[in-house]
């Protein structure tokens, strides 16, 4: 068999498979690095393997400063390093058991597809995930990683309370039930709402596909109860800068309020997207899941000169851990039970925008990336090629955010 000459040949003891895709993990100086190996076929996976093994670990790290792989995890607490390896301990043996399972599943997935017998969540789960990847090549339309994992995280909620269940045999009740399911384990509304939008999703793919009866696909998400998002208080802010910070988060923390950037917009931002329009200083926004995200914000006077001393991108991290760094960092000061969140300096942002300058709503939204009403989008975008830099700046610098 092919896996018998890769057992002689390889040592397999470092890498494991997430979905469809291998990965790599090696500890180093008391870290846990995991990287993509970017492929889905087990001899290229133990070739690009080997390849790590041999290299120093000054080699390996200088490899992921400079390629094009990136961090996929870091843990920051023994805790997190001992559950990352819980997830992550597949043997040998297991790996070369989910290639057998794959291709059990792909044949059955084959079969299944005309004869709409038996389709489970973990069948429904393969042929969703190669769509995905279909939709990318056929239109150069990229998925999130976020997207992924979000999608994996649903489906292996379903697998595990449905088992083998066929997805024909389930009611409207049956998903009722699962949203229960999900609240009984203590998670929050809004997580159980993007649960059952997903569940909707997968639902409407596998009806499209045939794979599902229509009745199946009928099913209806009862919407949980969300509380009413709160902004930070003067108080609030008054503490978070207050707090004895690093002056490295207390500035992070300074920008998100005094620009009303994303989490994810601020990680983005390198040192050549700090420009000056009309000898203003801005953040030039370039790349953005929607049109009106691409953007410049001039940068407020209170925060100028700190933000020309810093060095950016702000963190080697991946987005989500960069995210996850900023929240904990919060959440010293804000009760992590609220409604607040690293999203809160944005709402502040635009809130006290509005209240200064009621009557320039459609400059804010300009200002924070938000859509305009189409027929002032025309006039402003098309033939006003938006407002200029200079007022932008103006009603920026017009607020105090302490």
């Amino acid at each position: 068999m092919l896996y018998d000459t890769f057992d002689k040949t390889y040592d397999t003891k470092r890498i494991y498979k997430v979905n469809e895709t291998f990965y790599y993990r090696r500890k180093i100086n008391n870290k846990l690095y995991r990287i993509s190996l970017h492929t889905n076929n087990l001899k290229t996976c133990l070739q690009r393997k080997k390849l790590f093994d041999i290299m120093s670990k000054e080699d390996f790290l200088y490899t992921l400063t400079l390629g094009d792989y990136s961090y996929i995890f870091e843990y920051d607490t023994i805790e997190e390093l001992r559950e990352q390896l819980a997830i992550t301990t597949a043997t040998h043996q297991e790996i070369i058991a989910l290639e057998k399972q794959y291709t059990k599943v792909d044949e059955a997935l084959t079969n299944s597809r005309d004869k709409k017998e038996h389709i489970t969540f973990a069948l429904l789960e393969l042929q969703f995930i190669d769509s995905l990847k279909t939709l990318k090549e056929q239109t150069n339309r990229s998925v999130s990683q976020a997207s992924y994992k979000a999608y994996a995280t649903t489906f292996d909620k379903l697998k595990n309370y449905f088992k083998d269940t066929n997805i024909n045999n389930l009611s409207n009740d049956d998903f009722q039930d699962f949203r229960t399911h999900l609240k009984n384990k203590g998670l929050n509304p809004k997580t159980i709402n993007n649960n059952m939008i997903y569940v909707s999703k997968f639902l409407d793919f596998a009806l499209s596909k045939k794979l599902i009866s229509e009745n199946c696909s009928k099913m209806v998400s009862i919407k949980e109860e969300t509380k009413k998002k709160e902004n930070f208080t003067k108080k609030d802010l008054e503490n978070i800068f207050n707090y004895d910070y690093s002056s490295y988060h207390k500035n992070i923390l300074k920008i998100l309020a005094h620009t009303g950037m994303r989490i994810s917009e601020l990680w983005s931002i390198k040192k050549e997207d700090i420009i000056q329009d009309d000898e203003i200083y801005c953040f030039d926004l370039k790349e953005s899941k929607t049109e009106t995200g691409v953007r410049k914000i001039p940068i407020h006077k209170d925060i100028l000169d700190m933000v020309l001393g810093l060095d950016f991108p702000l963190s080697i991290k991946t987005d989500n851990a960069f995210n996850k760094e900023m929240l904990k960092q919060l959440y010293m000061v804000i009760d992590k039970d609220s409604t607040k969140s690293l999203h809160t300096f944005r709402a502040n942002f635009v809130s006290q925008l509005i209240n200064q300058h009621p009557d320039k709503v459609e400059l804010i939204q300009e200002i924070v990336g938000h859509s305009k009403n189409d027929d002032k989008k025309l006039t402003l975008n098309i033939y006003g090629k938006g407002f200029s830099t200079k007022v932008k700046k103006e009603v920026i610098d017009s607020i105090s955010i302490i």
